[in-house]
């Protein structure tokens, strides 16, 4: 008898030991690798659809306005036609998010997102192409935290003789929690979308979005 739960009481000695060393393997090998590999898809999906949010939304090409006075050039911009671009494609982009979120298969169709992004394959921990699809599939979960900032960024550069070139862009802010079975993370994602590029022919503005610029003598 006593023979018999000394046996018992090493082989639960034992399966202790080897679910311990299993729990380290899992904490110290293989979960890293799985949170580099969803974050990965996860940044990946939500810039493909901060992208092609921004490319739905229609916007007048007449952002600037442009004033000549002798030598002296000012450029600004219609604060009624950049605030509406700016709340369109924070709108846009929320909304999008949030139906990728709930894994709409309207939304996944309409921008060639696979579903299958959302299940990690178990054989990536081998790191090899031909064992990546072995094993169970992990399933990721993406949700939208909290609201998406986009913001105008313009850059101003000479360009050849006289001329300026003019770059403005959207730059949109966003964070994601990223949900895994045993784990979680939150992810800052910043995407910078061009929206249109504008040639100045002339001087050099001196005023420009709100940038002072003095020019070279």
């Amino acid at each position: 008898m006593k023979y018999k739960f000394f046996k018992l009481l090493i082989i639960f000695i034992f399966i202790i030991i080897i679910s311990i060393i299993l729990i380290i393997v899992i904490s110290n090998r293989i979960m890293p690798i799985y949170i580099n590999y969803s974050e990965s898809e996860i940044k990946r999906v939500v810039t493909t659809i901060i992208n092609k949010s921004v490319s739905e939304i229609d916007f007048d090409n007449q952002l600037f306005i442009i004033n000549k006075d002798n030598n002296l050039v000012t450029l600004d911009y219609d604060p009624a036609i950049v605030n509406r671009i700016i709340s369109n494609i924070g709108d846009k982009v929320y909304n999008n998010l949030k139906l990728i979120e709930k894994l709409d298969n309207n939304i996944l169709n309409k921008y060639n997102i696979d579903k299958s992004i959302f299940f990690i394959p178990s054989g990536i921990v081998f790191n090899s192409i031909l064992l990546n699809n072995l094993g169970p599939r992990i399933p990721i979960r993406l949700e939208l935290i909290g609201s998406v900032n986009p913001n105008l960024e313009t850059k101003l550069t000479e360009y050849g003789i006289n001329n300026s070139l003019i770059e403005v862009s959207i730059r949109i802010n966003t964070s994601v929690k990223m949900i895994l079975p045993f784990s979680s993370k939150e992810l800052k994602i910043i995407v910078v979308v061009p929206l249109t590029v504008k040639i100045i022919q002339g001087e050099v503005p001196e005023y420009y979005f709100g940038y002072n610029k003095t020019r070279s003598s």
